[in-house]
């Protein structure tokens, strides 16, 4: 499987043995595979080129091109991915991410995949705050 962690520009090593460094693998494959299908995109070597060849395209969701430049690469690269929480609670909240995204990849409602993708980007963050303040409170 093509390391979509480096795909998206992101530079952290997925440990095979980490059940959360497996689950966002997964989470980023599916993430990658769905942009690819919403921009009707058959290949791209990163999000750079990815990002480029979709705002090439004529009858292409603009906005979101914008919004993924602008925000979500910047959101996932201030992320620190080599100190997340090592706990059950952050392992469920990509898990179920990854489930939601999974669900909307048949396509029926496009917008839904766009949803899903801006959400998971704008969560991790969140998720990885949530946890520490719950591991803090357990001290």
């Amino acid at each position: 499987m093509e390391n979509a962690i480096a795909w998206f520009d992101l530079d952290f090593k997925i440990k095979s043995d980490n059940n959360i460094d497996e689950a966002l693998l997964r989470l980023f494959n599916l993430v990658k595979k769905s942009l690819h299908i919403y921009f009707n995109i058959e290949n791209s070597s990163d999000i750079h080129e990815f990002l480029k060849i979709a705002a090439a395209k004529n009858s292409v969701d603009h906005s979101f091109i914008e919004w993924i430049k602008v925000k979500g690469i910047p959101r996932l690269k201030s992320i620190d991915f080599e100190n997340l929480p090592s706990n059950d609670q952050f392992l469920a909240m990509i898990e179920i991410d990854e489930y939601c995204l999974k669900c909307e990849m048949d396509f029926k409602e496009p917008e839904e995949v766009r949803g899903c993708i801006i959400t998971i980007i704008n969560s991790i963050q969140e998720y990885v705050n949530i946890c520490k303040q719950l591991i803090k409170g357990g001290e």
